[in-house]
């Protein structure tokens, strides 16, 4: 069930930022790398682009982390790759709605911000994996002791100058980043503290089972194997 409810929420979140970047005021901070690259090579995907980034970040992690590295944090990839599916995809469907004026626009953006921010809480309240960008700050505060708030703030502000910087060099201005980059950053987080609170809370996490436990499941099974031959 919760595995499911992860899987919604990331599709959500996709289709939120989707949206957000059909209004053509900007996109998410964490995606306006790849958005940015997506413009300057139209022939690769959005989607393919963000799992590129999610694959840099996930090696990041490791860096970082070195020995206290996970492999359960190897779920990030097939996350990924979900998020991506779904970004192509909603891009393509959301390519037929364009509002002709800009309080449209407005109202777009803050129904893909509300999409975005209900598909993180979504995958908040599973409580399973974090995405690749939360993981990759919590690896920073982890080691760091940083504030982990102030963190993620520093990150998208990185992720924002990332793909300034790019959009110059590559384009020769500055796209992809405009006022819904920065309504984006604030009300998303504040959208799903609500969603949160509407939730009940994130879930317990998932207990993690010991080496004994293990190895009766592993005896088990050729318990079972034998009877079966």
């Amino acid at each position: 069930m919760r595995a499911c409810l992860l899987s919604v929420g990331i599709l959500i979140m996709s289709a939120g930022i989707a949206l957000i970047t059909k209004t053509y005021l900007g996109t998410s901070p964490i995606s306006s790398f790849g958005y940015v690259l997506s413009i300057a090579f139209p022939q690769i995907s959005y989607g393919v682009f963000m799992t590129a980034w999610n694959i840099v970040l996930l090696l990041g992690q490791v860096v970082i982390l070195r020995r206290n590295f996970r492999a359960s944090a190897l779920l990030q990839l097939p996350i990924s790759v979900l998020f991506s599916i779904g970004l192509d995809g909603f891009s393509y469907l959301f390519s037929f709605v364009r509002p002709e004026t800009y309080p449209g626009l407005l109202v777009m953006l803050f129904c893909g911000i509300a999409m975005l921010a209900f598909g993180v809480s979504c995958t908040v309240v599973a409580n399973i994996v974090m995405s690749s960008g939360e993981a990759f700050v919590w690896a920073i505060t982890s080691t760091t002791g940083w504030n982990f708030g102030h963190t993620k703030i520093g990150f998208d502000l990185f992720s924002v100058a990332l793909a300034a910087v790019a959009s110059w060099f590559l384009l020769g201005s500055i796209q992809g980043i405009r006022e819904g980059t920065l309504a984006a950053a604030i009300f998303t987080g504040l959208f799903a503290n609500v969603f949160i609170r509407l939730m009940g809370g994130a879930r317990e996490p998932l207990p993690k089972r010991s080496s004994s436990d293990q190895k009766h499941d592993t005896n088990q099974e050729l318990s079972q194997e034998r009877l079966a031959k």
